[in-house]
């Protein structure tokens, strides 16, 4: 996995010269940087979101079968996030997976784990391959599907994965009528206001239709079925909104911790997902593309922000952001796609 040392980083965080907006002073130092809260400030941010996170939760709790769904990939945030509210704000959650195809192994052996040792009830949903392949697929192949804010936090793969989970736990919290849904993103990867979220069900599908449309036009016509909420479910849910809640926002937890806090559950580090992922086999084919296609590491974002914060050192912040996996690296990932990729001799 070969090492990008081409474009200027920042001198504090590792952003580099070409992600889209970003501007660096004399001696180096980005525009974010330059205008991060001090670590008090973070600390005092924390602590209210924390607050409202509370509120939130105490609000919302108490749907017919369980307080709250959880976007469960098996991975370590995702992990952490249901552990905090399984132990810390005693929820009753509904762990959900939804398997892409590209699961790591131990990360299924982890999700078990772990959901078996906070006695969570555990749910697999594993779309029909046919679509996922094409969602893929056309992901690669359209660069005019997300928008262009979208690729500073993700890769085109990820970027549509997120929406199919997303739109399923809507689906999943009517069905069950729960007022609540969690994930596990930290900082970077959902903007710094999302971690609590009020959602208006009638608003989000208006807005959606756009969006609806251009996936249709590229996923085929099952696309529905896997990006909409159809109304005669909202219709009999009686419900007009649901909070979205991102709890690892509110928390200020290192990477480091978040592995010790997991290791007595049973959760074990993956060795086949690359160093952006703890779950996912598709994601290092994920930044190769993004990285072919933008010039930057689709993670590099969400890296940056964690040095910001205290809760990655540069160090490690350079390692995981310039380790880019070359086309060669993903071939068997691109052939089970279907995709064509150039590699080098």
């Amino acid at each position: 996995m070969p090492v990008n040392t081409e474009n200027k980083l920042c001198v504090r965080c590792v952003l580099p010269e070409n992600f889209p907006g970003v501007r660096f002073n004399d001696e180096g130092v980005c525009i974010h940087c330059q205008q991060a809260p001090s670590a008090v400030d973070v600390l005092e941010n924390v602590a209210r979101l924390h607050r409202e996170m509370v509120t939130a939760i105490e609000m919302n709790r108490g749907g017919r079968d369980y307080d709250c769904i959880v976007a469960y990939s098996g991975g370590k945030d995702s992990s952490y996030t249901l552990k905090v509210l399984t132990e810390s704000f005693g929820l009753k959650c509904l762990a959900v997976t939804v398997d892409n195809g590209f699961m790591s192994e131990q990360a299924r052996v982890n999700a078990k784990a772990v959901t078996e040792a906070l006695g969570v009830d555990y749910q697999v949903f594993a779309p029909a391959w046919d679509f996922m392949s094409r969602m893929y697929k056309q992901s690669v192949d359209n660069s005019e599907l997300h928008s262009k804010a979208a690729i500073k936090r993700a890769s085109a793969v990820c970027n549509s994965c997120i929406g199919l989970v997303n739109v399923y736990m809507i689906r999943l919290a009517l069905m069950h009528g729960v007022k609540l849904i969690a994930g596990g993103y930290i900082g970077g990867q959902v903007p710094k206001d999302t971690a609590i979220l009020e959602l208006n069900l009638d608003f989000y599908l208006k807005t959606r239709e756009a969006t609806m449309e251009r996936y249709e036009s590229s996923f085929g016509e099952d696309t529905r079925k896997y990006f909409d909420v159809p109304q005669e479910l909202l219709q009999s849910s009686q419900m007009s909104k649901l909070t979205i809640l991102n709890p690892m926002l509110a928390l200020n937890v290192a990477e480091e911790e978040i592995i010790a806090q997991l290791a007595p559950l049973g959760w074990k580090q993956t060795i086949d997902t690359g160093v952006n992922s703890s779950n996912c086999r598709l994601n290092d084919f994920g930044i190769a593309m993004h990285y072919n296609t933008h010039g930057f590491n689709p993670y590099v974002f969400e890296i940056s922000e964690q040095v910001r914060h205290g809760l990655m050192t540069r160090e490690v912040a350079l390692k995981k952001a310039l380790s880019i996996p070359s086309l060669n690296d993903v071939q068997w990932q691109a052939k089970r796609l279907g995709v064509e990729i150039a590699c080098a001799e």
